[in-house]
This record gives structure tokens, sequence and C-alpha cells, in this order.
């Protein structure tokens, strides 16, 4: 079955539970909001997640208001996904009310209607039980017609990787950006774009504590990266880099590695880039760019098997020895906000300091709920997007 994630607009989502397990049995996943406000933040910052979108008629504009919903928020919404579009970014919406007169009532409404390209500007009945049935119809018959739903749907063990458990969402748009332009033979920048998402892998490495924090901080050094987690030269003996030595139950498979290999031997920045760039120039195609992708594909689909084996941690050995220890910085708290589609929450110290951001990986494989206390080592890495330092909970401490 295809999936489908789609961005609800109601300020009473939560109260229509057998319309999400309808939704839910023809594989539509709904992520409601109650007002335009936090709903839009979310639609401008993570469209490349979304199939589709619903709005109700009347909802709230902000988080803070409160009383009867009004009309303008409806505006807003269409508004942005008119911008969208513009920008080359379909996502096709539909419009879900339990007030069928609001249309005619609204002349702003009318006037947005107007432009509406799917479902012929129906609204469907949310007082009609066969109506919320026919929208899930027409959502996906729509949505299957969109060049992003069709990729998403294509490689969708890919996407099932590019989540904040594994090698993060930032990933996702990346990837899908590239292969909706996968035979354009302009390559402007495709090389650097693959080259982040390589990026993005090993900071998912050391997130799991498969790659030490001296690869990825202050910034990822992917050539060392490559190294250790591969394991051993030509010649069988074990790489040292950085002062490490990866120990063998962990290395890379063969295959893995020579195909890593290969991707940052096209996309690394360095003198050879102008042989490629004339390369590409010269055949005015786009299969060399293809054939990298591919096998990037290739490693991100390994990598989720790859964690999910549950591989040995830190498997390495430190050749040198530090001038300093660096005292864990560990604290105690409870675990608030924890998101339920996206996987990740917050812990909030016991001490008073500033929320620290929980990984998906650790809420799930910790069972962490809403409330729980517990003790956890906090770690500083810097975003590989913005070269911001960041502290995030590293692991659980029993």
């Amino acid at each position: 079955m295809n999936k489908y994630t789609v961005l609800w607009f109601d300020d009473k989502f939560e109260e229509y539970d057998v319309d999400i397990d309808t939704a839910f049995q023809k594989g539509i996943q709904l992520v409601g909001y109650t007002n335009a406000e936090d709903g839009l933040i979310e639609l401008k910052n993570n469209y490349a997640d979304y199939d589709a979108v619903i709005v109700d008629g009347l909802f709230y504009n902000d988080p803070n208001q409160k009383g009867d919903p009004i009309a303008t928020a409806f505006g807003e919404v269409a508004n942005v996904l008119r911008d969208l579009k513009s920008k080359g970014i379909v996502i096709p919406w539909f419009i879900y009310s339990g007030q069928p007169g609001f249309i005619k009532d609204e002349m702003t409404l009318i006037e947005v209607l107007k432009d509406r390209d799917f479902a012929d500007g129906k609204v469907y009945d949310k007082n009609n039980i066969a109506d919320f049935e026919k929208l899930c119809n027409d959502l996906i018959f729509e949505a299957n017609n969109i060049d992003s739903t069709l990729i998403k749907n294509k490689y969708q063990r890919v996407f099932d990787v590019c989540t904040e458990k594994y090698i993060g969402e930032n990933a996702k748009r990346d990837l899908l950006n590239l292969l909706l332009n996968i035979d354009n033979s302009s390559t402007e920048n495709q090389f650097n774009t693959l080259r982040k998402i390589v990026e993005d892998v090993f900071i998912a490495f050391n997130k799991f504590q498969l790659l030490p924090n001296e690869f990825i901080t202050p910034s990822v050094a992917i050539n060392e990266s490559s190294k250790f987690l591969s394991g051993k030269n030509h010649k069988g003996e074990l790489f040292t880099e950085k002062g490490y030595q990866h120990q063998e139950q962990t290395h890379l498979p063969e295959q893995i590695s020579a195909m890593l290999w290969n991707i940052l031997n096209i996309t690394q920045n360095g003198s050879h880039r102008s042989t490629i760039d004339q390369h590409v120039k010269m055949l005015n195609t786009s299969y060399l760019i293809q054939s990298v992708l591919y096998q990037l594909l290739d490693v991100v689909v390994w990598f989720k098997i790859h964690i999910d084996s549950n591989p040995k941690l830190e498997n390495w050995t430190k050749i040198e020895n530090k001038a300093q220890t660096t005292i864990s910085n560990i604290k105690k708290g409870e675990v608030i906000n924890l998101n339920t589609y996206k996987g990740f929450a917050f812990l909030k110290p016991e001490d008073g300091t500033d929320n620290v951001f929980i990984p998906p990986h650790i809420v799930t494989n910790s069972h962490l709920k809403e409330t729980d206390v517990i003790r956890c080592e906090i770690e500083e890495y810097a975003d590989n997007r913005t070269n911001e330092l960041k502290k995030r909970v590293k692991k659980l401490i029993e």
C-alpha cells in the first residue's frame, strides 16, 4: 500500500477519530493543526513531507485565539499554497467543512475557490458520512498524479530513512529535488547536494555512536569519516584517523564502502572537480549524476538495515592519549513536548537550564513517554547545515 502524509487544518481535528481511522486504513497519515500560524510554519518548512492538504472552512488564526474560529485563517492557508505553486511546488488541497453555507457567505472564499485546481472546488461535507471516504479517494487520485508523491512512493524505502530517527529530514527535501530533476542535464549544485546528504549519513553514524564526535565537530570530516567507517586500506591494514581505529565487527560492507568511495570521489570539492565539470559539459547528459545518485540511494537503504540490526556501539580504539579528559555533561529531568508524529521530545532539566532536544531514536528505543524522569548525558554538536552549535541528549544513563 502506498503511503500519504496529509496536513489537516481544523480547530477540532482531534475529535474526528472515525475519520482519522478511515484515512489510516487507506494509507493516509493525518497531521492536524488547530490554527493557521503553527500549521503554515510546518508547511513552509517541511512541504516535501506532505502529499496533500485538507482545510476546514473555519479554524483559528493563531494558537492563542479563543472563541469562535473565523474564515480569514482559510485564506491564509490558500495564499501560501498558491505561493508554493508559483514556485513549482504543487500540493493538492481539499475543503472539509461542517458548514456548507460558508462559501456563499464569505466573498473572499469565493475568490479563493475560483483559483482551485483540484476536486473542482467541491466542499466535502462533515455531516455526510460518505463524503470523507470520497475525500480520501479523491485525495489519493490527485496525489498520485503529482510528481513528488509518485517519487516518494517509488522510492519509499529511501524516504523511510529520511526521518529524524535515521539520517534526518533535511535529506528528504534534497533527495526529492534530485529525483525530480534526475533527467536534467544541468548538474549545477547537484554534486554539492549529494555531498551534503553523505554528511547527513555521517552525522547519523555519530548520533548512533558508530562514529566518534571528533569526525563531525566542528564540521564533518568527510574523507576521514569514510576511511574510518570502511576500516581498512587496500593492504588490509586498519586506518588510523583522528587517533582512532575502527574495529572490524562494524566495518562497512565491501560494496557499500566501494560505493561511498566512488560517491565522494565524484562529489568532493577539489582540483579534480574541474575534470568532472568538463566531462558533464562535454557530454551534456545527466548519466554521471544519476549513477552517483543511485549508488547513494543504496547506501541510504543499507544504513537503515544496519541501524536496525543493533550494531555494536563505540566499536573503536583510541590510539593517542588525550591531554585532558572531558567531563560528561550529565543532567536529570522530565520528558516534555513529545511529538508523536516525528518522534522527538525535549528534556526539561531539573536544574532550570534550557530544554534539550531528545532525538527520535532515543525516544523510540527507550520507550520514553511524557513526564518520564530520566538521567542522561548531554552532548554539543554542530548543525552541518548551519554550523550552529546545538545540544542534544546523547544517551540515557541508568
